[in-house]
């Protein structure tokens, strides 16, 4: 379970880095976002 958390939270890292520093990956991000969201309402 460790490693599970330790996983989320590179990826959380890694996610926020990418999206302040690399042009156009914010919309990637909330397009899939978007997406999971709106598979979990269903």
């Amino acid at each position: 379970m460790k490693y599970f958390y330790s996983f989320v939270a590179v990826t959380i890292v890694l996610t926020a880095l990418s999206v302040w520093f690399v042009p156009g990956v914010d919309d990637y991000v909330e397009v899939t976002f978007q997406r999971y969201l709106g598979q979990a309402a269903r």
